[in-house]
C-alpha cells in the first residue's frame, strides 16, 4: 500500500519528502490503460488516472498529464516529461510526502544535473524554489530511462516556504511563456485579490523615479531575494530565466510580509557561455528597474561576491556532484555499461563546464582564482592522462573498439575508401598554452594525398592535424600545441582518416600539460 495518511502534519510530510528525495533514486512505473491512453493522446494537457508503483508502494487513480514547452514537450509514444498529482482524484493521496511531482524528460539538458545545481544554490541563498532529484521512469513496460524529478509549486510548497501564510496564502502567479508583470498572468494558487492589484501595486512602485525607488519597492517587493535570485541567474548563465528572458519564473505574494517574491523555474538550459556576462543586458521589467537604482545595482554587486565566496564555489559543485553520484550508482548498477558511461561521461562534462564559469566569473570580478580550481591550474603544469572517450565514426565504413592487449589502446580501422573516425573526450581549460600527447601505432594506412588531414593522428576539434601517421610505424609519439585566448570546453580528437588500414592510441600516453608561455 502506498504511504498516503491524510492525518499526517505538514512537516511530517515535509521529512518523507526530503529523505525521498535525498535518499536512493527510484523507479516510477507508470500504468495507464487504453482509454486513459487514448485520452492523453487526444489532450496531453488534461489529467487522466494512472496506477503508479514506486518501489513497494502502489498508488492507484493518480492524476497525470503531459507536460513541457516548445523545447520540451514530447508525445506520448516518445520520452514525454510529466506530472504527477497524487491527490488529484484521491483527496490525502501523496507519493512519500508529495502531493504533485514532475518528472522532466530534461532533452534541454543532456546532463541532468542542471535543475539540481540550481535547486541546491538557490534554497542555500534562501530563495523559495522546488526541490530536484532524479528517478527512472517505465511507462506502460517501455523503459524511458533517466528522468529529473522536481516538486511541484502547490499549496504544499506554498506552506513549507511561506509558513506565515497561514490557511490564507496570497496569490501564487505563473509567468508563463515570455511573459512579464505587466502582462495577464495565469493565477495558480492562493486566496489573494482576484483583480491583479497585487500585482499592478509592485508596478507602480517599480515605475517611480530613481531617486525614491527604492524605498517604494521595499515596501512592496523583498529586494534582498530578488537580487540574490538576479545574482544566480547571472552566474549560473540562466539566459531563459526571468532576468534575460521574462521567462521561467513564478511571483508570490506573502501576506506575512506582504512583498512580492520571485521563484525560478525551468532551470535546464545553464552554464551554456563560460564566459557570459555578470552584467548581462537585463529583459524582465524588474530587473531592469531594480538595477537602473545605484544603491540596488551596488548590492547586486556585492552578492554576486558573497555568493562567490560563500556557495558557488568548486568546493561546492564537486561535493554536489559526489552527492548526486553515490544516489545514482546503486539504480545505474541494474542499467546497461553505455548508461553507466553516459552517465558518467556528462558528469564529467559538466564538472568541465562548471570549472570554466566559476573561473571566468571570478576573473570578471578581479577575484582571486577559486583555491580548489587554481590547485588543478598548477597541476596542468605536469601531463595529466585524458579518460573518457567516446567512439564516434563519422564517414565510410569503420571499427572502433578499446584493445585490451598490452599496452591498452584505442583502436580505429578503415575498411572503405574516405573513411573518417575517432575518439573524442572533452575539458574545460583556463586560458593558456597547452600540449596533447600520445604514442601512435600505425599498420597498412593509406589514404589519398588531397584527404584532409590524412592517416591518424592528434588534435582539438575546430583544428587541422600538422602530422599525417600513414603506412606502417610502430609507437612513435605526436604532440598537438595549441593556445587559448579565454576559458573554454576543449574537445580532443585521436583520429583515423584513411581508405584503408587501423591506428593504437596508446590510452596511457594520451596527455594534456600546460607550456610555459
Amino acid at each position: 500500500m502506498a504511504p498516503s495518511d491524510a492525518a499526517e502534519s505538514p512537516a511530517e510530510r515535509d521529512r518523507q519528502a526530503d529523505a525521498f528525495l535525498a535518499g536512493p533514486v527510484a523507479t516510477f512505473k507508470i500504468t495507464l490503460g487504453r482509454r486513459e491512453t487514448l485520452g492523453l493522446q487526444r489532450e496531453p494537457r488534461e489529467y487522466v488516472p494512472a496506477t503508479v508503483q514506486v518501489g513497494a508502494s502502489v498508488y492507484t487513480n493518480v492524476g497525470i498529464h503531459l507536460k513541457g514547452a516548445a523545447g520540451s514537450f514530447r508525445n506520448l509514444g516518445d520520452r514525454p516529461a510529466l506530472t504527477l498529482n497524487f491527490d488529484k482524484f484521491v483527496k490525502g493521496q501523496h507519493c512519500f510526502g508529495l502531493d504533485k511531482l514532475h518528472l522532466n524528460n530534461s532533452v534541454q539538458d543532456e546532463s541532468y544535473l542542471c535543475e539540481s545545481i540550481a535547486s541546491a544554490q538557490y534554497r542555500q541563498a534562501g530563495i523559495p524554489t522546488a526541490r530536484a532529484s532524479h528517478a527512472f521512469v517505465l511507462l506502460n513496460g517501455r523503459d524511458l530511462g533517466l528522468y529529473v524529478l522536481k516538486e511541484g509549486y502547490d499549496g504544499q510548497f506554498l506552506r513549507r516556504n511561506f509558513p506565515g501564510s497561514g490557511k490564507n496564502p496570497g496569490n501564487l502567479y505563473d509567468g508563463g511563456f515570455l511573459q512579464d508583470l505587466n502582462q495577464e498572468l495565469e493565477r495558480d494558487a492562493g486566496k489573494g485579490p482576484e483583480d491583479y492589484s497585487d500585482v499592478r501595486l509592485l508596478l507602480r512602485a517599480a515605475a517611480v523615479p530613481v531617486s525614491r525607488r527604492a524605498s517604494e519597492l521595499e515596501r512592496v517587493l523583498d529586494v534582498d531575494r530578488f537580487i540574490t535570485f538576479l545574482a544566480l541567474q547571472a552566474l549560473t548563465d540562466d539566459w531563459d530565466g526571468y532576468g534575460r528572458n521574462r521567462n521561467n519564473y513564478r511571483l508570490y505574494f506573502d501576506p506575512a510580509t506582504g512583498r512580492a517574491v520571485f521563484i525560478p523555474h525551468g532551470m535546464d538550459q545553464l552554464f551554456r557561455e563560460a564566459n557570459g556576462s555578470i552584467q548581462p543586458h537585463w529583459a524582465g521589467l524588474m530587473a531592469r528597474r531594480v538595477t537602473e537604482v545605484p544603491e540596488l545595482q551596488a548590492r547586486y554587486d556585492a552578492q554576486l561576491r558573497e555568493l562567490l565566496e560563500r556557495q558557488f564555489t568548486w568546493a561546492w559543485m564537486t561535493n554536489h556532484f559526489a552527492a548526486v553520484d553515490v544516489r545514482l550508482q546503486p539504480a545505474l548498477a541494474d542499467r546497461s555499461p553505455q548508461d553507466r558511461q553516459e552517465w558518467a561521461d556528462q558528469l564529467r562534462r559538466q564538472s568541465n563546464r562548471l570549472a570554466a564559469r566559476i573561473r571566468n566569473v571570478r576573473r570578471q570580478l578581479d577575484l582571486p582564482p577559486d583555491p580548489g580550481l587554481a590547485s588543478a591550474t598548477v597541476a596542468l603544469r605536469t601531463p595529466q592522462r585524458l579518460d573518457g572517450w567516446s567512439p564516434r565514426p563519422q564517414q565510410g565504413r569503420s571499427s572502433l573498439d578499446v584493445d585490451t592487449n598490452a599496452p591498452p589502446a584505442l583502436h580505429l580501422m578503415a575498411h572503405r575508401s574516405g573513411t573518417a573516425a575517432s575518439f573524442r573526450t572533452s575539458r574545460s581549460l583556463p586560458a593558456g598554452p597547452y600540449t596533447f600527447e600520445a604514442r601512435v601505432r600505425t599498420r597498412s594506412v593509406a589514404s589519398q594525398h588531397g584527404m584532409p588531414g590524412r592517416g591518424a593522428g592528434i588534435r582539438i576539434s575546430g583544428s587541422d592535424r600538422q602530422h599525417h601517421l600513414v603506412g606502417d610505424s610502430e609507437w612513435t609519439s605526436v604532440k598537438f600545441e595549441f593556445d587559448l585566448d579565454d576559458d573554454r570546453e576543449v574537445e580532443f580528437v585521436a583520429e583515423l582518416r584513411a581508405d584503408r588500414g587501423e591506428a593504437w592510441f596508446d590510452l596511457s600516453s594520451l596527455r594534456i600539460s600546460g607550456r610555459i608561455p
